[in-house]
């Protein structure tokens, strides 16, 4: 599966929220297929990925907050993506939780997103 790497954070805060029904019902299929296979194959894209197959904010494969997703994705990328930008589901989690989730990173890389204050409120 291939995911941003901000991504990992999202898809660990998720609570059955998103911007339109057919995003929030392609979130709750991945989320749900990733919980039940933490063995899955994640690479860490740089682009457009699964999640944003749906998302009613990109077109052609460009987010209409490219610069905000861009930042944040780096910022998770340096901090808990390996090298070759790749691992599996629960490996990539476990790492983003640890490193980000449970930190003042989380502030940090995402103040800036409209679900923060959600976030902030939900456990991993």
């Amino acid at each position: 599966m291939k995911l941003r790497a901000h991504h990992l954070l999202c898809i660990q805060k998720y609570t059955g929220h998103g911007y339109d029904a057919a995003f929030t019902a392609h979130m709750d299929a991945v989320t749900a297929e990733l919980h039940a296979k933490p063995q899955t194959a994640v690479t860490v894209v740089s682009g457009a990925d699964t999640l944003c197959a749906v998302c009613p904010h990109q077109s052609g494969g460009i987010c209409d907050a490219q610069e905000k997703v861009t930042a944040m994705d780096k910022a998770v990328q340096r901090i808990c993506v390996p090298e070759q930008g790749c691992g599996t589901w629960g490996m990539l989690s476990a790492a983003a939780n640890e490193r980000i989730l449970q930190t003042e990173a989380f502030h940090q890389i995402c103040a800036c997103c409209q679900w923060y204050d959600l976030c902030r409120q939900t456990e991993v």
